[in-house]
């Protein structure tokens, strides 16, 4: 069954031989965390004929560990998220998904090859071959092309898979009420917009802050899109993380609600090192009270998240807990009867 792409493979050369494959530097939890949490949303954006065709009365099956194994080459700090994952379709069939995420940047142009390599080592390892579909949040190089192939003696091999520029999805897809990826992906075309303009950044969060608030969606999903929104627009000047702290304050928004949300903020930019980011006056101002009240809320997101079975990375990045902090919580829920 094809969902858009193709494969073929014609091989006439001695059996190859693969060595150990070096372990994986890093990937980026929380744009994972975003995937795993929307992925219904995310494939009716990517690819609607799958999604149609997925019984979405089935949860996704997703294979973290094997792609870790499998996406060995990205280097460390590179801006990229991998998901695989197994549904289940209506026919009764199973469908393997490789979803690559490259959150802004232009890359190095070599997207087909990472693509191509990620497909051979997943079909080696799970004898599957996987739908593959590659997200972009920012246009990629003029000269790439987007899809593999390769050709010599009269050996042909080429692989299509999905391409995805989140720059070039329409908005009126993005901002559909009921999409929260959708809302994340219209930050990452924001971000692109804006061309490192701060203004713009700052015009573009405040709008979609507005957006944001008026959904009615549940505090966990509003603090991932926060933290996800933030990350991707990346608001820098001090004078415009001001304004924006003190527009979330002025949201119609329930009191402790509002609260919970400017809290994240603060912590956001001074895990950041902006240390001139604490704000003046307001932030400067605050009590040893509201600290703790913080220090409550972040415990509580942690136990609401390890209710749920996120994972601990999952958990430390969402709520710039610390390690130690994290284990004395998982160490009293279990000594809890």
């Amino acid at each position: 069954m094809w969902w858009g792409y193709r494969s073929w493979v014609c091989i006439m050369s001695k059996k190859n031989e693969i060595s150990a494959l070096p372990e994986r530097l890093d990937y980026d939890n929380l744009f994972k965390t975003v995937l795993q949490r929307y992925f219904w949303e995310a494939l009716e954006i990517f690819l609607p004929a799958l999604y149609e065709a997925a019984d979405k009365t089935v949860a996704p099956e997703f294979l973290d560990q094997e792609l870790q194994k499998v996406t060995f080459d990205l280097k460390e700090g590179a801006n990229r998220t991998d998901l695989l994952a197994r549904i289940k379709l209506k026919d009764g069939k199973r469908e393997l998904i490789l979803c690559h995420l490259e959150l802004q940047g232009e890359g190095g142009g070599d997207m087909p090859t990472r693509m191509y390599r990620y497909k051979q080592m997943i079909y080696l390892k799970h004898g599957e071959e996987p739908v593959g579909i590659a997200v972009a949040t920012a246009p990629r190089p003029r000269n790439e092309k987007t899809s593999y192939s390769w050709e010599r003696f009269g050996v042909r091999i080429a692989y299509d898979y999905i391409n995805v520029s989140v720059a070039e999805l329409e908005d009126s897809l993005l901002l559909a009420e009921d999409s929260r990826i959708g809302l994340v992906l219209y930050a990452a075309k924001c971000a692109y917009l804006s061309g490192n303009d701060e203004g713009e950044k700052f015009r573009y969060l405040r709008l979609i802050s507005n957006m944001w608030a008026e959904r009615g969606w549940d505090k966990d999903d509003k603090r991932l899109i926060l933290l996800a929104a933030d990350y991707l627009i990346n608001l820098k000047n001090e004078t415009y993380i001001k304004e924006m702290v003190a527009h979330i304050e002025s949201l119609e928004m329930k009191g402790e609600e509002r609260e919970m949300y400017v809290s994240i903020f603060e912590r956001v930019y001074t895990a950041r090192g902006k240390e001139e980011g604490r704000m003046e006056g307001r932030m400067e101002g605050r009590t040893e009270g509201r600290m703790e009240g913080r220090m409550e809320e972040r415990t509580e997101i942690a136990r609401n998240m390890l209710s749920k079975g996120l994972s601990a990375n999952d958990i430390l990045e969402c709520t710039r807990m610390s390690r130690e902090e994290l284990d004395t919580l998982m160490n009293e829920r279990t000594a809890t009867p």
